[in-house]
């Protein structure tokens, strides 16, 4: 039987990079894959990209089934909103219902008896996804390399951010969705794994240097006080309740209480057989975003 995989987020940083980790291998025909889309936008995108979308709505119930119909591994990534407890419910009662054998959860790298709400959500998830009997994965990315990137293009003189200087460990979406594939094309070896993903240990200071190293500029870290954080998250529309929790994850690592945030492990290496992605490889790979911009 030909495995049947389906990618919620299938559009989204991490969701979009695991479409193109698995493309080859759907394209010879040693998988099915869909990418779950929400909106005709979302469609279009995917078709555009040459993948096969499939109608998929966590907040219309009606629609989870009929694209889980026949799958056989689902990818399951959550929106940033409180929201996703009721989603991931919804979507792991009508995996059970379909009979899916396995799901491989995206959440994030923290302590288990993390206090922080949207660490602590991820958590619940995965217990609710061991306790329904299907067989999973679990991926526990930390800081993404991609997010930071994202407003480094569009400023490529700074780096703006509100953990002080504090080290923290980083991971490329390219990494995520590379150990993602595997899991997915081979869920009996990857059964019961949870893997931390995080590959480089860096604090904004160090980084910068890289980053100036690689651009060829002069690149400063403009670190801002945590207590910051929450106020622009709302301003920039995040749902309350996780803007808040993730807020208050923030502070903590400022002030040196948050641990484990700067782990790092061999999970890539370990699992694809590759070396990881260093800041320096992913900020040589995108100098032409730099160029896009114009500064």
């Amino acid at each position: 039987m030909t495995p049947s995989i389906l990618v919620t987020g299938a559009t989204g940083t991490v969701g979009g990079a695991l479409m193109q980790a698995l493309s080859d291998s759907a394209g010879q025909g040693r998988i099915t894959l869909t990418g779950a889309a929400r909106s005709d936008k979302s469609a279009k995108k995917l078709r555009g990209q040459g993948f096969v979308p499939v109608e998929f709505d966590f907040d219309r119930p009606e629609t989870l089934r009929p694209a889980l119909r026949g799958v056989t591994a689902v990818f399951l990534a959550t929106g940033y909103s409180v929201d996703m407890l009721v989603q991931s419910k919804r979507l792991l009662d009508a995996t059970r219902a379909e009979g899916v054998a396995h799901v491989v959860h995206l959440g994030a790298h923290a302590p288990s008896d993390t206090p922080h709400a949207h660490f602590a959500w991820h958590q619940l998830i995965e217990r609710a996804i061991e306790g329904m009997g299907f067989g999973w994965t679990h991926l526990h990315p930390n800081f993404f390399m991609d997010t930071v990137w994202q407003a480094f293009r569009h400023r490529p003189d700074r780096l703006v951010h509100f953990v002080g200087d504090s080290h923290v460990s980083w991971i490329a979406a390219e990494d995520i969705a590379a150990v993602a594939a595997c899991a997915l094309m081979d869920p009996q070896r990857h059964a019961g794994q949870a893997y931390g993903l995080a590959s480089e240990r860096l604090s904004f200071s160090d980084l910068a240097k890289v980053l100036g190293t690689v651009t060829g500029r002069s690149v400063r870290y403009a670190p801002r006080p945590a207590s910051d954080l929450l106020p622009i998250l709302l301003k920039q529309g995040m749902e309350p309740t996780y803007a808040s929790g993730l807020a208050e994850g923030v502070e903590s690592i400022e002030a040196g209480t948050q641990t484990g945030c700067a782990d790092i492990f061999d999970t890539v290496r370990e699992v694809t057989g590759r070396a990881p992605i260093s800041w320096s490889e992913f900020a040589r790979n995108r100098l032409s975003d730099i160029k896009a911009t114009g500064r």
